[in-house]
């Protein structure tokens, strides 16, 4: 038993050395074998690795989270599939770093080279696969900015520790997502510098005004027409067809050159800057966001916001004061809703809200009500109820107060009054100011108390013609009495309390945000969607016409939809030429 353990202690401690040295040998393995069997090319590929990358992240993310234990097999498996990743990594790396040093050699500008490089279509690919996966890892599986306890609990030991060490815990804040944002960034950067002046010069620049002559016939190859058309006519139909004309005539031949949609081709382009808006968005979130929980008991006001992800506390610009809070059953929701309905559930809770001040510079800035789903918005911040909870001592306290002397002779003579006491108010009776200075939900036991099971005691803190006095309060009458007879300090107090009701104190969990970078990931998305739509429900055609005598030739060109524009411009140049003429030809290609 002692030598089982002792194998079981050494494989515990070293089992990264050996998941580790499994994985070269399984990576040295394939290289032989592939090599061995003439495979070696096929493993060269991007889509296998991609492939396998996505593979390899599958087996990870089934063994961490839905998985409770991981036995040998899983363990055999992942470094299987990591063995597969890392052989298709050094492969397709060792591939792409011949393609680079061959492409450096061929040219020798390292600028040009770099362009090249970060234009890449597979970079772009990859980097929004994982990013996709960290995503998905982010807003899926691990809950964000929550402490380390939560993970350590939720996850256990050892990958609760890795999750938060590797930033996982707060993954859209992470050095390494950032960066792979800004490697998009410069790929959708570099695509557009690249393929931008050839689109500009074919759309709009003096260039693309070419005459369909011999030279373009050769590459256009035109259809010829025999028509009885004057050129303006031919202008006509073109303009009728939503085509800017262009004209030209030389001699005996005229030239046409039109086109439509042209700023179709910039579609695209006004989604990779919206896109860049957005990412600029997320950076700007990223390094002056914050996102917090600030705790205020009922009363009381606080701007300490705890960052949970990094456990420190930073200090808000302004206090939030929660003045009022407040559990909404399903049968209230529905009184204020107008509306009676029967429901087993009608003492539940519905919703739960608090009444809030914005403090700054000493003074009310704001107010309002947040609750669930309903944040409250102060310039740049938005203040959401998140939690809520018992803070242990009174929240609202109603005492009676009697006349010492004159109680035991008349009740009803002694009786002067109630007053109702709030926690962190001062109120005024007569002569007095009072207030709640320490308190117990349950006397007898301090758990219960949060159970729900009040049986509470207060000591109220009485300031009177200048003396202080602190007198006790409990739940029975008969034990109010007795606490008060045996206090020191109140012989001459000409006032007896009693509790007429009471109200325990909770607290509000408020989640804090501020979002800087919100608008321009909202004119983002606007750009993003405009350019979507520019892209792909317009399109940029041309049509280069020459008319000599009876004889047209013409020739078109589209960016989309090629055949159905080549079908429609015919059966348009069919009913052209029957008016044109009472006995046309055939269209022919030349």
């Amino acid at each position: 038993m002692s030598v089982y353990l002792y194998v079981y202690v050494l494989y515990h401690r070293c089992r990264i050395f050996i998941f580790t040295l499994l994985t070269v040998f399984s990576v040295d393995w394939l290289l032989y074998f592939s090599k061995m069997t003439g495979t070696y090319q096929a493993f060269k590929g991007y889509a296998f690795l991609v492939v396998s990358f996505l593979l390899f992240i599958l087996v990870l993310i089934v063994g961490l989270f839905h998985m409770e234990k991981r036995g040998v097999f899983y363990f055999a498996l992942l470094g299987g599939t990591l063995a597969l990743f890392s052989f298709s990594l050094v492969s397709y790396a060792l591939g792409v770093y011949t393609y680079l040093r061959e492409e450096y050699l061929k040219r020798r500008n390292f600028l040009s080279f770099l362009l090249d490089f970060f234009a890449d279509l597979r970079l772009a690919i990859f980097i929004m696969v994982v990013l996709g996966i960290l995503s998905m890892l982010g807003s899926t599986y691990v809950q964000q900015n929550q402490p380390v306890e939560f993970y350590l609990d939720r996850f256990g030991a050892d990958v609760g520790y890795w999750l938060w060490r590797l930033w996982i815990t707060d993954v859209f804040r992470s050095w390494y997502y950032m960066g792979f944002i800004l490697l998009l960034a410069i790929n959708l950067i570099a695509c557009s510098f690249k393929r931008l002046p050839r689109v500009w010069v074919q759309s709009f620049t003096k260039e693309r005004f070419q005459k369909l002559d011999e030279h373009m016939e050769r590459h256009l190859k035109p259809i010829s027409l025999e028509v009885e058309l004057s050129g303006d006519k031919v202008a006509r139909f073109l303009k009728g067809m939503g085509f800017r004309v262009y004209m030209d005539k030389e001699g005996d031949k005229t030239f046409f050159y039109a086109e439509k949609g042209r700023y179709a081709r910039l579609g695209v382009y006004v989604v990779h800057i919206g896109l860049l808006v957005i990412m600029a968005g997320a950076f700007v979130d990223a390094l002056w966001g914050v996102r917090g929980s600030v705790i205020v008991p009922e009363g009381s006001r606080s701007d300490m916001l705890l960052i949970p992800a990094k456990e420190k506390f930073i200090k808000l610009p302004f206090q939030i004061e929660l003045e009022d809070f407040r559990i909404v059953s399903y049968e209230e929701e529905f009184q204020r809703k107008g509306k009676r309905r029967e429901t087993p559930f009608k003492d539940a809770i519905a919703s739960f809200e608090s009444d809030i001040r914005i403090i700054q510079n000493g003074r009310a800035v704001s107010r309002g009500m947040t609750a669930v789903n309903s944040p409250l918005d102060f310039g740049t911040y938005r203040v959401f109820q998140a939690t809520y909870g018992l803070t242990g001592q009174a929240g609202r306290a109603k005492i009676a107060i009697f006349d010492k002397k004159l109680a035991p002779k008349d009740p009803q003579k002694a009786f002067l009054g109630e007053v109702e006491l709030r926690a962190g108010k001062v109120s005024e009776f007569r002569n007095m100011l009072l207030s709640v200075d320490r308190s117990t939900l349950n006397i007898e036991d301090e758990q219960k108390g949060f159970q729900g099971e009040l049986k509470p005691a207060l000591v109220v803190k009485v300031l009177m013609e200048g003396k202080a006095y602190d007198v006790p309060v409990v739940y029975s009458p008969e034990l109010t009495v007795f606490a008060q007879s045996q206090t020191p300090g109140l012989a001459d107090f000409p006032y007896a309390f009693f509790l007429v009701d009471f109200e325990p104190q909770f607290f509000s969990g408020f989640q804090v945000s501020r979002q800087p970078g919100t608008p321009m990931i909202w004119f983002g998305s606007f750009l993003v969607v405009g350019g979507m739509v520019l892209a792909f429900y317009t399109v940029h055609r041309k049509v280069w016409i020459r008319l000599e005598g009876k004889n047209m030739k013409i020739a078109f060109w589209s960016h989309k939809f090629k055949e159905e524009f080549r079908k429609n411009l015919l059966k348009s140049l069919e009913v052209l030429k029957n008016e044109g003429a009472h006995h046309g030809k055939q269209p022919h290609t030349s």
